[in-house]
């Protein structure tokens, strides 16, 4: 006897022997459109205030042409690799030649004692290494760290364009703008500290700060404390690995379909403890 189509209260249809799940759950933006439909949690940019101040100083050089080009050169994924060095970020940009164009793009300079200064106002800050963590740096932090608007990022690309800011040195900044984004830490690595070097930093400043003397104004008036942690919430079933949820199954089960009902049933039942039975139609 042939089972007939029918689908679970979660939504994943069954149709004989094949139970479609946990398939298509986590999607992953590759294609142009994608990224252009993409919402993002930085309002109407796509991308973090480091990010966008990327973007802010390879604008205010590149001509109206070269941006439209290089923006589809980023969407279409020219972007083959990049590299982070000290200062620097060096990308590959498949063009028109064989090879990929190496573009490299220069940060302003900051002596030592620049990026102690800034170090020492992140530590100051209230929530300051959450926000460097998080990507929400203020405009002092990005003036420090990436550059401020009346300073220039410098462009350099191997291939015959000759203009200050090429196509493919636009598509670069996208990248690394998008890069900087996923990873704020980034903007640390370009200034030789990372993320793990700056906590050690502010660890060692607060230190200071606090074996100050006891007559210090901060002791006796204390100072703003810190937000309580955001955890983002998430099913419990979705946020586990349910790799291990089928290898447990195995051991109850005869076949790979049994597994596969088993684990859906599971599913099943943990979405109506979470969200209730689904209403019953009066047909039924």
């Amino acid at each position: 006897m042939v089972e007939s189509d029918r689908s679970t209260s979660s939504g994943r249809p069954r149709m004989d022997n094949v139970i479609y799940a946990n398939f298509g759950a986590k999607k992953r933006i590759t294609t142009p459109e994608q990224r252009r439909g993409a919402t993002h949690p930085y309002g109407r940019s796509p991308f973090s205030p480091a990010g966008q101040r990327v973007m802010d100083l390879t604008r205010k050089k590149a001509e109206g042409m070269r941006l439209g080009r290089g923006e589809d050169y980023y969407t279409n994924g020219h972007v083959t690799g990049t590299q982070v060095l000290d200062g620097r970020v060096r990308c590959l940009v498949a063009g028109s030649q064989n090879e990929p164009f190496e573009v490299t793009l220069t940060f302003p300079y900051r002596s030592s004692e620049k990026l102690s200064a800034a170090y020492a106002a992140i530590a100051a800050t209230t929530n300051g290494m959450k926000l460097v963590r998080e990507g929400h740096l203020s405009a002092q932090m990005l003036d420090h760290l990436v550059g401020s608007l009346d300073e220039d990022i410098y462009f350099d690309c191997n291939c015959p364009d000759k203009s200050m800011v090429c196509k493919h040195a636009v598509a670069a900044a996208y990248t690394v703008a998008e890069k900087m984004t996923a990873s704020p830490g980034m903007v640390l690595d370009i200034r030789g500290q990372g993320m793990a070097g700056l906590e050690a930093l502010i660890a060692g400043y607060q230190k200071e700060t606090g074996a100050e003397s006891e007559d210090n104004e901060s002791f006796w008036n204390g100072m703003g404390l810190p937000d309580l942690p955001d955890p983002r919430p998430a099913p419990a079933i979705n946020d586990s690995d349910l790799n291990m949820l089928h290898k447990a199954m195995r051991l109850v089960s005869y076949t790979s379909l049994e597994q596969l009902r088993a684990v859906s049933d599971i599913e099943d039942m943990y979405d109506r403890l979470v969200n209730g039975d689904p209403p019953e139609s009066f047909d039924d």
